[in-house]
This record gives C-alpha cells, structure tokens and sequence, in this order.
C-alpha cells in the first residue's frame, strides 16, 4: 500500500436523503449468536420481513435448532451453523457454508450482524476480574468482530458490485463503548474498539458499496443482563423492548439510514424517523462518533 495514510476517518457526506434500497427476498442476512437473546429476535424479524437468515452459536445443534424454530415460527427460510467467532479456521468454515449458499440460492449475503459478544463474569474493579473471563470478552468482542470483517467484508464489497446496491454490517455495540461502565472495564473497552474498526470499514470500503452501522441495543431483557448486578434497580418499564432493537436495525439494513455509517445509534433513544431527520438536519464530521481533539 503506498498511499500515506491518515491519522482519523473522514466520514462521507451525500446520504443525508437516502432511501431504501435492500431487496429483502434476494437478500441473506446473515446474525452472529443468533440462536437466543437480542440475536434470536433480530433472526426473527428479518426472517419476517423476507431475508433469508443465517444464524450463528457455538454449537451447531443448538444453531440448527434455532434455525428450524425461526422458519416456523415466521415462515421464512433459515439455516444454522456453529461458529467459535475468535478462532479463524472457525470463520473460514462459515464463510465457505455461506457462499455455498449464496450459490445454492442465488441470494447474495449483503447483511452482516455482528451480534455475538461476552461481558465479565464478574462486575468491579479489574483487577478483581477472573483473567480468563478478561481474555474470552476480548476474543469475542474484539477479535470476534476483526475477523468476522476480515472474512466477510469481500462476500458484502463483491455482492454490492453485482447488484448494485450497498451492503450493510451492524455491530451490536453498547452505551459502554460510547461512555464507559467503570464495573465492566474491559467489556466497555471492548465495544469501545468497534469505533476504531468501523473507521476503518468506510475509509477502505464505502467507495466499495460497504456499510457499518454502531448500534446499541439500549438494555433488552435477556439472561444475560438480567444476571448483571448493575442492572438489579430495573422494573419492567426500564428495558428497552425487542421491537425498539429490531426495528431500528431492519431500518439500518434498509439503506433509510445510509447516512450514519460510521456512527452510533441506540434503540430506546433513536427511531428511524428522528435519524432521518437528523441526517437531514446535516451530520458533522464528528457526529455520534468516538473521536477526540
């Protein structure tokens, strides 16, 4: 690469009006650690709104099981296959599954989630925190995501060129990345970095047709938060509701939201009509973004 290369994205301007432009039906959207939590509830509201769903979980049985309850429950087309998200040979198998399938179809993966993600076993100062607990949230998070991207990212630029419509990653980022959470030092870290790749995905990859979108799912009721002590004071009001996730995340798939890319949004907070609105507004270069100086 010979190009001197700059410290910082400046992220592109022009999509402040945009329109939908995904086809659902030709479509695979493909959802880390889809199989339970806010992973199975995205897989159903795509699976319900045409995309063929690819789901993910560290166990193929329980993948595959997810996917069978996901196509009859909604009707729709859903496959599932395991995944270690920080192991690469893992990876690779899911990308050969994958465009096997595109293949098979003739649907072309312009969807990837990258939902799948760990949080401390414990909450408190760091150094009370179990080191494999520490490493595993990292391997997930970080290395999860860098090679997810690292793999996919060629399947989504070349699906984009053959069809002529952007293909689109969303991160399940978090309020920890975007603010900190002192108790979940490493977790926030973590989701803290995913800025820093996405910079990286539209400076390399708009031009190319590619997408990336930090949303925060707000706090939906699940296993895992409900285990959080942090999260102990929260009655039923206080979540933020699966809808308010799926819909802002069906909305980001659509294009409606091309003009975040680069940037966080958070369900519970954003709609996809105040986004639009703001984007129409104009968006600075440092807008919803983690950037200091």
């Amino acid at each position: 690469m010979s190009e001197k290369l700059p410290y910082g994205t400046h992220l592109p301007a022009g999509d402040g009006a945009a329109e939908a432009t995904a086809v659902p039906a030709e479509t695979i959207a493909l959802i880390t650690g889809g199989a339970r939590g806010i992973g199975r509830h995205l897989a159903e509201a795509f699976s319900r709104a045409s995309y063929r769903v690819v789901v993910t979980a560290t166990s193929a049985i329980k993948a595959r099981e997810a996917a069978a309850e996901i196509a009859g429950a909604t009707g729709g087309k859903a496959t599932g296959l395991g995944l270690t998200v920080d192991d690469a040979g893992s990876v690779a198998e899911l990308k050969a599954a994958v465009t096997g399938l595109e293949a098979e179809t003739g649907q072309r993966l312009q969807v990837l989630v990258n939902n799948a993600g760990r949080i401390e076993s414990t909450e408190g100062p760091l150094w009370d925190a179990d080191p494999e607990s520490l490493a595993g949230v990292v391997g997930a998070n970080v290395l999860g995501v860098a090679l997810m991207v690292n793999a996919f990212a060629p399947v989504l630029i070349a699906a984009a060129e053959a069809t002529g419509r952007p293909s689109r990653i969303i991160d399940l980022n978090s309020g920890s990345g975007a603010t900190g959470t002192p108790a979940y030092a490493v977790y926030s870290a973590s989701k803290a970095s995913l800025f820093r790749i996405a910079d990286s995905v539209v400076h390399f990859g708009h031009d190319r047709g590619l997408r990336i979108f930090e949303m925060a799912p707000g706090v939906v009721e699940t296993a895992m938060t409900k285990s959080m002590p942090v999260h102990d004071f929260r009655t039923e009001g206080d979540w933020t509701t699966p809808e308010q996730v799926t819909g802002l995340a069906l909305a980001l798939a659509s294009g409606s939201l091309d003009a975040f890319t680069g940037r966080y949004i958070r369900a519970g907070a954003d709609t996809e009509e105040s986004l639009r609105a703001e984007a129409a507004a104009g968006l600075s270069d440092s807008t919803r973004r983690l950037v200091l100086g």
